[in-house]
């Protein structure tokens, strides 16, 4: 006897699709950020090998992304979000019961290759599943689930920093695999979309230079990763020690941003469909230009309307993005085109700090690194331009 598979209604699998960005961004990359200093100091007692730690997870996420490409044309993108959730819960668990740095670097660097199987390819499918004229809303929805992560992960290691201590980071990687655990669950149950009008269509070649635009899209991103590298990694000890904060004030206003990450793609994203992609390209990233450079004058009302328009664009302008790869690309198609614009865009994220910190030795401040920043996001506005003026996708 033949069972029929279930499937859910397109706005129950875009909800599992952002559990499953939340588990792949917030849970696989995010998290060791918020425990870093706790792990430091129960476990590694160095900041030059965390940040070696660190970047093993990102270096794994491009080489994922890089996967993720190359298999994109013959594997189906629920298939790779099941492979990536396989991987992310299996690298939490590595996590949880890590005891030296190589065992805390192999869980990172699993949980960063497993993610871009995830994120790569969830936009995609989520903007496959609703009609065109929602497809900007869908894709925004899908990535709210990296704010809500972060706002959890937040919340979850201050109660258990304040009972158990510095040790209490493994119980945090011990809940968020469990709760991988549970969306890989539901996942492989779920997560059938309906069949796509394209699915029997050949992947073409070169998928991503048939996007109009395509070189100031994938541009942007690039400006857009240099950016928001540098502001999330020097936005705290830039408000503590050129804007003489408190620590807690500083990291209060650091928070606002993982809050407004969570509706920043739901804001975005439909704007988008009523305003154009290109429109809300140029207009988001002249809003991200303008909360980095606001940085330096060093107000805490300034401040907080930085995190709050930081945190919008940062979530939105992907939304964007992604839509409007989709509005041209069949599901499969998208997978390998995003992951090149991920590829560019991690690229730049890796330089962004290295290249922030510098300029802050050489100065002895942290406004050459965020007015930087900001000419580079200035730089994304400029790119996005050729998007305003290619003619408009398919809309499949």
């Amino acid at each position: 006897m033949s069972t029929v598979q279930p499937r859910l209604r397109p706005r129950s699998l875009v909800a599992l699709i952002a559990l499953a960005s939340g588990v792949a961004q917030a849970f696989g990359r995010f998290t060791y950020a918020l425990l870093l200093p706790a792990i430091d100091t129960d476990l590694l007692q160095s900041y030059a090998l965390a940040g070696l730690i660190g970047t093993a997870n990102v270096a794994a996420y491009l080489l994922g992304v890089i996967a993720v490409s190359a298999l994109a044309r013959r594997t189906a993108p629920a298939v790779m979000i099941r492979w990536g959730l396989a991987g992310t819960t299996t690298g939490l668990f590595l996590l949880w019961q890590a005891e030296s740095a190589l065992v805390l670097g192999i869980g990172l660097a699993v949980t960063g290759f497993a993610g871009a199987f995830i994120w790569v390819p969830a936009p995609g499918l989520a903007g496959s599943v609703v009609r065109p004229a929602r497809r900007g809303a869908a894709i925004g929805l899908a990535g709210s689930g990296i704010g809500a992560g972060i706002v959890f992960a937040s919340g979850l290691a201050a109660a258990l920093h304040s009972s158990g201590g510095d040790a209490s980071w493994r119980t945090v990687y011990l809940v968020e695999a469990v709760l991988a655990a549970v969306a890989l669950a539901l996942c492989v149950r779920f997560l059938r979309p309906g069949p796509h009008r394209d699915d029997a269509a050949p992947v073409r070649s070169g998928a991503l230079r048939r996007v109009p635009g395509w070189f100031g899209l994938a541009g942007g991103y690039a400006a857009y990763g240099l950016a928001y590298s540098v502001y999330t990694t020097y936005l705290v000890v830039a408000l503590e020690d050129d804007a003489g904060l408190s620590r807690g004030s500083a990291s209060a206003v650091y928070t606002l941003v993982g809050v407004t990450l969570i509706v920043g793609g739901i804001l975005l994203g439909p704007l988008s469909d009523r305003w154009g992609r290109g429109r809300s390209l140029v207009l988001g990233y002249l809003a991200m230009a303008l909360s980095i450079a606001v940085v330096p004058l060093g107000t805490l009302p300034l401040a907080v309307l930085s995190a709050l328009t930081f945190g919008l664009m940062m979530s939105g302008l992907p939304a964007v993005i992604s839509a409007h790869l989709a509005d041209s690309l069949t599901p499969r198609e998208f997978a390998g085109a995003f992951g090149r614009c991920t590829l560019a865009f991690g690229l730049a994220q890796l330089c962004g700090p290295q290249l922030g910190g510098w300029l802050a030795e050489t100065t002895g401040s942290f406004t050459p690194a965020f007015l930087l920043a900001a000419a580079v996001a200035l730089a994304g506005a400029v790119l996005s331009v050729s998007v305003v003026r290619a003619p408009a996708g398919a809309r499949r």
